[in-house]
């Protein structure tokens, strides 16, 4: 992919269009200063903004009122797939200061048209059957969905359920179908958000088991130096090397334990049958049945910790809905708990030259070296705390006039490191 680019980072903002609610169309693409885009695992829209440098006073021309559709293309030049071309809806101007008689400079933000069918859609209905059929349902049926038209990936779930929408929005369904939903391996981590292959309800396993996408290293690589001492620029290597890299919690053995990672202790009462319950979790129980990003778990067998210092309590209601037992998440909700803990237990952020490609619930590998004296004989370098395979959890798309870059949110619930060695 690396003809026409020259150096990694390399962008270019093909077209953006402003086109009002009543059909008055405007090409900004001259009056744009940068843009962002931003993509998240745990959000279920795409969201962004842009900087304009306007001397034609679109505010008035249009108006601006926040009825107006962008249609945005920004490419990889070379890039054949995965470029941004995309329609959004204006939601707000911010920061709009005066920069000369005739200029101002100020910020729109967009979303993904998706969310204003969302908001204004709420659903009284109960639904029952197969999560992942109900799931299709709100993304695509023009009466109680999102009536998405753009490519979307729904995982096939093992369990079904019965509830009762009480006049929740699409996305607020989609979200009780994540809490209640298993996939074909018996993992509860279901999530939905929106990305650059449009629209996902899918399990996180299924994300840690796809390829690597993209390998990322820290060193001081700049270019390529042959035998005769000449040197030459490698747009891949460029492309793999981080910028910056932040690790602003790398671990909080606290917080693990109060929210349930490494166990916890679970009290049902079924308002139907008078029946109370208790059940313990243990994260480590089920580790070796479940798929990870790397081999092994975030804590050791020697770690500290009981069930009651994370004490769930539930409402069991059996057969609230004839014929279908109890529907609840109490039998589920303690893995997803623990599993979604993980995911958030070890995560860091780095800065990489851009590519429109680049998107989240991707998996990539990190590749760093330890922080010490290392000696020529040295074989060992990796540091194998922070290396191994992470998903995108979340992406800032940091675009200007010439240049791109990725500000990544990158996310793991193992190691490589084996803690009980």
């Amino acid at each position: 992919m690396t003809a026409g680019v020259q150096l990694a980072g390399d962008v270019s903002i093909d077209s953006v269009k402003i086109t009002t609610a009543t059909g008055v169309c405007q090409d900004i693409t001259n009056q744009v200063i940068g843009i962002q885009i931003f993509e998240d695992i745990f959000a279920p829209f795409i969201t962004g903004s842009l900087v304009l440098k306007d001397s034609l006073d679109l505010v008035n021309l249009f108006p601006f009122i926040g009825e107006e559709y962008l249609a945005l293309k920004v490419t990889t030049p070379s890039l054949k797939v995965g470029n941004f071309d995309n329609k959004f809806i204006i939601t707000k101007m911010t920061n709009r200061e005066m920069v000369g008689d005739r200029a101002t400079v100020y910020e729109l933000h967009f979303i993904s048209t998706e969310s204003i069918i969302d908001i204004n859609k709420k659903i009284s209905k109960t639904f029952t059957g197969k999560c992942s059929d109900i799931a299709k349902i709100f993304v695509t049926d023009p009466l109680l969905g999102l009536q998405v038209t753009k490519p979307y990936q729904i995982e096939e779930t093992s369990n079904g359920t019965t509830f009762t929408s009480n006049f929740w929005s699409p996305i607020k369904n989609l979200n009780y179908l994540t809490d209640n939903a298993i996939n074909k391996n018996k993992s509860p981590t279901y999530v939905f958000f929106e990305n650059r292959n449009g629209f996902n309800f899918i399990s996180l396993e299924s994300l840690y088991t796809v390829e690597v996408y993209q390998e990322f290293r820290y060193d001081n690589f700049t270019r390529n130096i042959s035998a005769n001492g000449s040197s030459s620029r490698d747009v891949v290597q460029e492309y793999k090397r981080i910028k910056e890299i932040k690790i602003p919690v790398g671990f909080d053995y606290v917080d693990r334990t109060r929210s349930g990672m490494y166990g916890s202790r679970l009290y049902t009462y079924d308002i139907t049958t008078k029946q109370f319950q208790d059940k313990s979790f243990n994260m480590l129980d089920d580790f070796d049945s479940d798929k990870h990003l790397n081999k092994n778990p975030l804590a050791s067998t020697k770690a500290v910790y009981r069930y009651d210092s994370t004490i769930l309590t539930m409402p069991k209601y059996t057969e609230n809905f004839a014929g279908t037992g109890d529907v609840t998440n109490t039998k589920i909700v303690q893995k997803r708990v623990s599993l979604m803990t993980q995911i958030n237990a070890s995560k860091l952020e780095i800065l990489v030259p851009g590519r429109c490609d680049y998107t989240a619930g991707m998996k990539v590998l990190l590749d760093l070296y330890k922080v010490e004296p290392i000696k020529y004989n040295d074989t060992d370098v990796e540091d194998k705390m922070f290396s191994g395979n992470y998903i995108v959890a979340a992406i800032n798309h940091i675009i200007s006039r010439d240049s791109h870059e990725c500000n990544m949110e990158l996310v793991k619930e193992s190691l490589i490191m084996n803690l009980d060695r």
